[in-house]
Formats: structure tokens, C-alpha cells, sequence
């Protein structure tokens, strides 16, 4: 029996509603109550936003665990307090070895990212959670907060007119002028377009990979009962360490990034040599 052109479209469009709503992650309580409730707006509404929402759990738990770290200020810390303030000594000693002593500055917003992106991949661990690290449109979000701390951090640094010149490749001579036009769309292309996506891509394709993982895992189990459970245990402590790794790449990669862009020390001695080379030189006396 021939299908009308009609019945062809409809299939076609079910089939990609299907395929839409196939996700191979673990179920969180989101998904399960829009599987229940799906004609509830509010129910809808979260699952619009699920990412966001784990994401400000995440948030959350890190504001309530410092603060209350912080009211304890012991002059000798323990229990919560020496935790956190090991945590901060660890990054604190990572950033300053790559940055300097001057890096000091930047390690609130270093040690924030890597803590708030870390505690992100582990929550898909947790029973109907999940990872919001896993969804493109939250790893991009980090990517781009980097990219423009890294980007004010060069204008700190050096001036707008010098971070200016060094979009446009520092021109020098008629050359450097008219190859200004290219290097400045060359440079703008890699801060603000090859940098953000190698940042979020390289997060979100590990973490979402992480989810296949479990969720494969979780399958077997459901359909061999407990012979593949220690494949899972497995797959969870390889979920763990991996989880850390890219949160750490992206410490690694974003300390770099500001790293590159700071002044050096051959950019002071090259400024400093003009007014040495000016004071006036006294013959030694006779």
C-alpha cells in the first residue's frame, strides 16, 4: 500500500519529535516530572530551564559552604575552615607558579571557575541530578565570562591605546600599517571566536561523554542485573577523575590565556632602557 505525500510528512515529523526527546543521559527529577506532568507549565518551565537551575544549585552550595567557612575564623583552622583554606592554598600556589606573585589577584576568579565547574561535573553523580556541564549553552557561558576577564585584564594592564595595538599585531612601519586591517581581524578571531569555542567545546564534549558513559552503563544493569554493577563503580570513579581533569584544563588553559596577555618581564626592561640610556653620564674624575 502506497503512502500519500501527506502520511510520508507526518511520519517524517514524528519520527524527529522522537528523536528529540531521545537523550542518552540519566533521568533527572526534572525529566521525571515532565514525563508525568506534561502538560504543566511550571513543570515545562523547569525543564526549559533545568540547566540553569542545577547551575544556581551549584551556586548555591558554594556560597553557603564559604560563608559559613569563613564566619569560623580560627588561628587554627579546622573541620570546614582548614578545608576550604587548603583549597584556596592549592590554587592559590597553582596560579601564582604560572602568573607570578602579581597572579594572587586572579585567583578569586580562577579558583571560583574551577570549583563552580568541577562541583557542576560531579553532580551528574548524584541520584537525579545532573551535570550542567553536559549542555553546550553552559560551557559556552564560561567560555565567554573568561574571555572577557582575560580581555580586561589586557586593558588593566596596558592601557586601551596599547591593548589597541595589540589586536592590531603592535604595526610598525608602513608594512605593519598595511597589514593592520588583517592582523586586527585575525586576533579579534582568535580571542573572541577560536578561544571561547575551544574552551566550551573541549568541556562540553568531554562532560556529555561522561553522561553517555553512565547512561550505558545503567542500561546494562537494567538489562544483566548485577554483573555489569562493577562496570559502574568503575565507570564512576572514572567519571570522578576525569570530571577533575577538565575542570582543571580549564583552570590550566584560562591561567595561560591570562598569562599571555600580561605584561613581561622583557616588556618592562624595553620600556625602562629608554630612560636609563637618557640620564646624563659623568665622566669619572681626573
Amino acid at each position: 500500500m502506497n503512502m500519500t505525500e501527506q502520511q510520508v510528512t507526518t511520519a517524517v515529523q514524528a519520527a524527529a519529535q522522537v528523536q528529540e526527546h531521545v537523550t542518552e543521559e540519566l533521568p533527572n527529577f526534572i525529566t521525571i516530572l515532565e514525563h508525568f506532568f506534561p502538560k504543566s507549565h511550571f513543570v515545562r518551565f523547569l525543564f526549559s530551564w533545568e540547566n540553569v537551575l542545577f547551575s544556581f544549585l551549584i551556586l548555591g552550595f558554594i556560597a553557603i559552604r564559604s560563608i559559613s567557612a569563613a564566619r569560623k575564623k580560627e588561628f587554627l583552622p579546622k573541620g570546614l575552615q582548614n578545608r576550604w583554606e587548603l583549597v584556596f592554598e592549592g590554587l592559590a600556589e597553582f596560579v601564582t607558579g604560572i602568573l607570578g606573585p602579581r597572579g594572587m589577584e586572579h585567583v578569586p576568579f580562577l579558583g571560583t571557575m574551577f570549583l563552580y565547574i568541577l562541583l557542576q561535573n560531579w553532580l551528574g553523580l548524584i541520584p537525579l541530578m545532573k551535570s550542567p556541564t553536559s549542555a553546550w549553552s553552559t560551557t559556552i557561558a564560561f567560555a565567554l565570562i573568561t574571555t572577557i576577564y582575560v580581555q580586561w585584564v589586557g586593558i588593566k594592564e596596558h592601557g586601551f591605546v596599547n591593548y589597541a595595538k595589540h589586536l592590531a599585531g603592535n604595526p610598525v612601519g608602513i608594512l605593519g600599517l598595511a597589514l593592520f586591517p588583517l592582523m586586527l581581524v585575525i586576533n579579534l578571531s582568535i580571542e573572541f571566536f577560536a578561544v571561547p569555542l575551544s574552551l566550551s567545546l573541549r568541556l562540553f564534549a568531554n562532560v556529555s561523554s561522561e553522561d553517555k558513559l553512565l547512561y550505558k552503563f545503567a542500561e546494562l544493569n537494567a538489562m544483566y542485573y548485577w554483573l555489569p554493577f562493577l562496570f559502574q563503580l568503575f565507570a564512576n570513579v572514572l567519571v570522578i577523575l576525569f570530571s577533575f581533569i577538565q575542570a582543571f584544563v580549564f583552570l590550566l588553559l584560562s591561567t595561560v590565556y591570562i598569562s599571555l596577555i600580561m605584561p613581561h618581564e622583557h616588556d618592562e626592561d624595553h620600556v625602562a632602557a629608554p630612560e636609563q640610556s637618557s640620564s646624563p653620564v659623568h665622566s669619572p674624575p681626573t
